[in-house]
């Protein structure tokens, strides 16, 4: 639709992660992230079975990324789906994707999108993704290394793309507000309200009571499917009863880790460059000596730019080339090092390498599971973890939860409806969640049940959206 703001929800309503928000204006269009929805239980492509050559045509088969016209290449659609618009003979100006984090849920396409296609990523998660694909660990992809930084304000033909790095810690998380000459919206990504990230969202949002945009496109991780939907929630921006901060849950790691006379095993997910800050002052204030895995190491090496401990885990039937450079760039501990003096390391291990904990069966060993997968009973993965560590007569301790709470790194449903409410936007197009209509219920602001694949423009005097097509 000529002079007129559209905007499409290709994926990612009714799931955990995979949402891509298509903003059009004219012949440029702008898309808010590109992952794949957050599903354990099915996850064909998490390393137990092989990629075949043409790996994008089979993610479309079996729906797990949605099929865009104008964003793949010819070579990967044309001969299953020649009714597929490829980006070589695609009819636009401009377009480009801007990706909020480095979370899978949000970013795993994205190699697989064309390099004809800008993807803004910023500095920092490139230097990561980076890494990653040296170890054989980042994002599936056929676009080579082509990644634009996120500038402080873009755009894409007449759509202003505005940024606000909500953690500048880690790899920066955002969020963004986009603008186009007759529309105003606020993309969430992830809402984080724990730690250094609290500030900068109220800095967020004093900036967007200022803006007064229409539309804010809100994720829901917390509105778990099992809500009732007739269960009134009551908003708050603090943690609510039973919730712990992020402050109390590192008090609560210390305390544990420091009451293990024995050694600490640990896991963490390896993307997460804070939780590198995290066990690195943890270690630290309990006097022990951090030990990672290879592959983790060389994501601290090349993201921090400092060594690290290493222990050689027994799995590689041929060592990877890129093992030789990682073993010289840091220490090397080994097993028999660390059961001499136990209380003196903490060693990661990751699910990947679970069975290295047989090693240390029958000793005064705690396994502390932090936010490596599997992450909760709807893995099923978890369920093998615990066997394992149960049968090595280990201390099993998941840090996120204690009798004093629980913490959650994600914002709370009665977190999410505050920031909704303190946001004031005019319409709330929930996405993101398991559960929308137990979201919706609870919302205090007008809102919009968008469905995929369905194309709408805002219709201002009815403060609601109307579909339409691009035409």
């Amino acid at each position: 639709m000529k002079n007129r703001t559209t905007i499409t929800f290709h994926s990612g309503l009714d799931t955990i992660g995979g949402v891509i928000m298509e903003v059009r204006y004219n012949d440029c269009r702008a898309f808010f992230e590109a992952g794949t929805a957050y599903n354990p239980a099915f996850d064909m492509f998490n390393g137990s079975v092989n990629l075949r050559r043409n790996f994008v045509s089979d993610y479309l088969w079996i729906n797990e990324i949605p099929k865009i016209n104008g964003i793949y290449r010819k070579e990967d659609i044309q001969d299953r789906y020649p009714d597929l618009i490829a980006a070589e003979d695609f009819d636009i100006t401009d377009q480009a994707f801007y990706i909020t984090h480095m979370h899978l849920d949000h970013m795993r396409m994205m190699g697989m999108i064309s390099p004809k296609v800008k993807i803004y990523l910023s500095r920092p998660a490139q230097k990561l993704e980076k890494a990653l694909e040296e170890v054989n660990m980042g994002v599936e992809s056929i676009r080579g290394f082509v990644y634009d930084d996120i500038p402080d304000e873009s755009d894409v033909g007449d759509i202003h793309v505005t940024r606000f790095i909500l953690n500048d810690d880690s790899y920066q998380d955002y969020s963004f507000y986009i603008e186009t000459p007759d529309l105003k919206i606020h993309h969430t990504g992830d809402v984080f309200v724990y730690g250094k990230y609290r500030g900068n969202i109220l800095k967020e949002i004093e900036y967007l009571n200022r803006r007064k945009p229409d539309i804010l496109v809100c994720e829901g991780t917390r509105f778990f499917a099992s809500l009732d939907p007739e269960k009134k929630l009551t908003p708050t921006f603090d943690p609510p009863e039973g919730m712990i901060t992020f402050d109390r849950l590192k008090e609560r790691i210390s305390e544990r880790v420091r009451n293990c006379h024995g050694l600490v095993l640990f896991d963490y997910y390896e993307r997460e460059m804070s939780d590198v800050m995290l066990f690195t002052e943890i270690a630290r204030k309990n006097n022990r000596i951090l030990v990672y895995e290879p592959e983790s190491a060389h994501l601290i090496n090349r993201f921090f730019g400092y060594s690290v401990n290493i222990m050689i885990p027994d799995i590689y039937e041929k060592e990877p080339e890129y093992l030789e450079e990682i073993i010289q760039f840091n220490n090397v501990i080994s097993k028999e090092t660390v059961l001499k003096d136990p209380e003196k390391y903490m060693v990661q291990i990751t699910y990947a390498n679970i069975l290295e904990v047989l090693d240390y069966r029958n000793t005064n060993t705690l396994f502390l599971h932090h936010s490596g997968p599997p992450l909760g009973d709807f893995d099923p993965k978890l369920k093998n973890l615990r066997r394992i560590v149960d049968l090595a007569h280990l201390d099993y301790w998941k840090s996120y939860f204690g009798e004093d709470g629980y913490f959650s790194p994600h914002a709370e449903n009665c977190q999410i409806l505050a920031y909704i409410d303190m946001v004031n936007a005019s319409l709330t197009i929930p996405c993101h969640t398991s559960n929308r209509k137990g979201m919706i219920a609870n919302l205090n602001r007008p809102y919009f049940y968008a469905e995929e694949k369905k194309t709408y423009v805002y219709d201002r005097e009815n403060n609601t959206m109307e579909e339409t097509d691009h035409e």
